[in-house]
C-alpha cells in the first residue's frame, strides 16, 4: 500500500467516526446528504429549512477547484517551486474550491451551512484563525466532544490544550502514519499553538502579522520532510 492510499484510507475512517459521532437524527434525505455529501460536521442546517441561495458561492468554488487543478496538473521542474504548488493546488482544490462549491450547492437546495474555510488570512488571533475560520468541520467536532467536556471538569484553558492534543494527534495520524516517520512533529505543531492561544487570551497578543507567523513558521513540524518525500513528492513530479 502506498503512502496516499494509506493516506486515503485512514481519512475515509476518520470522517466515519466524525459523522458518528456528531449524527443527530434527520429525515431520510437530510440525513444522506449530511453522512455522504458533505464534509462539514455540524449537522444542525440538514435540520432546518432556509431560503434558497448559494449561486454565487458555487461558482467561486468551482473557479477555485479549476485553478488548483490546473497548478496540480503544470510542473515547474524544480522543488524549490513543485512543492508550494503542490500544497496550494491542493488548498485550492479541496480546502477553499470543493468546499465552497459544495457549500453554495447545498444552499441553492435550502440547507444554510456553514463555509468551512473563510478567508483565513484575515485572522487577527490564532484563535480566530482555528476557532473562526481554518477547517470548521473539525472545529464543531473538536468543540463538543473534546473542549466541552473537558472544560466543565478541568476549565477552559485544559479544554483548549486538549483540543490541540487532539488536533494533534489527529494529524500525526494522518501525516506521520503514510509517511512513515516524523511521529509527534504535528503534535508538536498543535501543542505550541494551544499554549499561544492561551497566551493571547491572557496577554491580549495577536495581529495579522502576529497570526501569519506563528501559522507559517513551524509548518515544518506539520508537514515534516517525511511527509514531503513520501506523500507530496509525487504529486510534485520528485
Amino acid at each position: 500500500m502506498t503512502p496516499w492510499e494509506r493516506m486515503l484510507l485512514i481519512l475515509a475512517g476518520v470522517f466515519v467516526a466524525f459523522k458518528a459521532a456528531m449524527f443527530v437524527r434527520l429525515a431520510p434525505g437530510r440525513a444522506l446528504g449530511f453522512l455522504a455529501f458533505w464534509p462539514g460536521m455540524d449537522p444542525r442546517p440538514f435540520a432546518r429549512t432556509a431560503p434558497p441561495e448559494g449561486p454565487g458561492l458555487a461558482a467561486w468554488g468551482l473557479a477555485k477547484m479549476a485553478l488548483g487543478a490546473g497548478l496540480l496538473l503544470v510542473r515547474a521542474g524544480t522543488p524549490l517551486l513543485d512543492v508550494p504548488r503542490v500544497f496550494l493546488g491542493a488548498g485550492l482544490l479541496v480546502h477553499f474550491g470543493l468546499c465552497d462549491a459544495l457549500a453554495g450547492l447545498w444552499r441553492m437546495r435550502g440547507v444554510a451551512v456553514e463555509r468551512l474555510f473563510v478567508n483565513p488570512a484575515a485572522s487577527r488571533t490564532l484563535g480566530e484563525f482555528w476557532g473562526r475560520r481554518w477547517n470548521l468541520a473539525f472545529h464543531a467536532v473538536a468543540r463538543e466532544r473534546v473542549f466541552k467536556p473537558v472544560a466543565r471538569r478541568w476549565g477552559a484553558p485544559a479544554g483548549v490544550l486538549a483540543a490541540f492534543a487532539f488536533s494533534g494527534l489527529l494529524h500525526d495520524l494522518l501525516i506521520s502514519v503514510p509517511a512513515g516517520g516524523g511521529t509527534g512533529l504535528p503534535s508538536l505543531y498543535f501543542l505550541l499553538h494551544g499554549g499561544l492561544v492561551l497566551a493571547e487570551r491572557r496577554w491580549g497578543a495577536g495581529g495579522r502579522l502576529w497570526t501569519l507567523f506563528w501559522v507559517a513558521a513551524p509548518l515544518p513540524l506539520l508537514f515534516h520532510p517525511w511527509f514531503v518525500r513520501a506523500v507530496v513528492g509525487p504529486l510534485a513530479g520528485l
